[in-house]
């Protein structure tokens, strides 16, 4: 920390969202903002250059033993993680993560096992519904039993387009890297485990990604072990904007996470009604980046006080919201990794297996020989 107890942080990842985070930190109060990281230098002095004199421009690997950096905001590619993250969980940085966490679980196992071994080490992963006011909320009165018990959670997802050039080998596919947000709600709403996927897709939009395993449009549907029912529209061919959308439903009654899709009667959107909508995730969910951001800070100058990582999340979580734990990544990343072979397979699948997905290339070595069954075979 700083003479004056600041937290000192570098943001490692420099694409929109690590930008995004760089600047939140460097506005956030409590907080230092000292290094920028990048795979690619230029990027990394570029980025420093417009964040101030002050900003230092890093590689990812000089970051674990760079000992004026006390925490980290790890914002690269999904499948890079787990080989950026390990290095600073063993050096003692604390830790905040862009989800998902990994993009198999034979990857996320080996993450799970760096954490386990830091466990001095705040790790925070970063699903910023979670301290939006609205999704927040929700939680809230769920858990105080406005609805009774909650028995169905419905969700949609949109962006506008596919960013061009994305490989969904480095993201996870869409029906881990969008979707991911939509499965925690789930799980955070419901308060239980995913157990089965069921998952169909469509790229009428974007045909050239049906061989890649992805995806423009798809229905999932998720069964938890308490009974629960989750259910997902994502989609990346949105005409009007980013359409984010949420009912929880309980025995005595539904909360509603709406939008500018809401009304009555018949609406129709389409792209001149952009006007109604946030442009993208930046815009829809600013208070709850910063949010996020500020409960990291809060915890971290905690903890390097000497307070308990777990109480010095704790107390984080009363003031800001309920962080992601890396257990909450886990059964997001189990849930995608089977959503995405479901579509692909056309067959409900088990959630906890690393199903194997035909945009899988050098990730295969990690994995294991892909079962023989499915639900479906192994009910018949």
């Amino acid at each position: 920390m700083t003479p004056d107890g600041r937290v000192r942080v570098a943001v490692a990842g420099l694409g929109d969202i690590g930008l995004m985070h760089a600047h939140n930190v460097a506005r956030q109060e409590g907080a230092e903002l000292v290094a920028v990281a990048s795979a690619t230098p230029e990027r990394a002095a570029e980025v420093a250059a417009e964040l101030g004199p002050d900003v230092r421009a890093l590689s990812h690997g000089q970051l674990p033993e760079t000992d004026d950096v006390d925490a980290v905001i790890l914002c690269c590619r999904a499948r890079e993680h787990v080989e950026y993250a390990v290095p600073l969980l063993e050096a003692g940085k604390h830790l905040l993560m862009e989800k998902p966490g990994a993009t198999t679980l034979a990857t996320h196992e080996r993450l799970a096992a760096a954490a386990a071994a830091a466990a001095d080490t705040l790790f925070q992963v970063g699903y910023m519904r979670r301290f939006d006011p609205l999704f927040r909320e929700a939680h809230e009165r769920v858990a105080a039993g406005a609805i009774g018990e909650p028995l169905v959670v419905r969700m949609t997802s949109r962006d506008q387009e596919f960013p061009p050039g994305e490989d969904p080998v480095d993201t996870g596919g869409f029906m881990l890297d969008m979707a991911a947000h939509d499965y925690d709600t789930a799980c955070w709403m419901l308060g239980q485990r995913p157990v089965r996927v069921s998952a169909d897709r469509q790229a009428l939009v974007h045909p050239q990604l049906l061989e890649l395993g992805d995806l423009d449009n798809a229905i999932v549907t998720v069964a938890f072990d308490g009974g629960g029912i989750a259910t997902s529209h994502i989609s990346r061919t949105c005409a009007f904007g980013h359409d984010i959308r949420a009912e929880i439903m309980g025995r005595e009654g539904s909360i509603f996470v709406g939008n500018g899709a809401e009304g009555t009667g018949i609406t129709l959107l389409d792209a001149s009604s952009q006007d109604r909508f946030p442009i993208d995730y930046q815009a829809r969910f600013r208070d709850a980046f910063k949010a996020e951001i500020a409960h990291f800070i809060a915890a971290c100058a905690a903890a390097l006080s000497g307070v308990a990582v777990t109480t010095a999340i704790a107390t984080a979580n009363r003031w800001f919201g309920d962080a992601a734990t890396l257990d909450d990544d886990r059964m997001v990343v189990q849930t995608g990794v089977a959503a995405r072979a479901s579509a692909v397979q056309e067959r409900p699948l088990a959630v906890g297996t690393d199903w194997r997905w035909t945009a899988r290339r050098d990730d295969d070595a990690e994995l294991p020989p892909s079962p023989a069954t499915s639900v479906r075979d192994a009910a018949a």
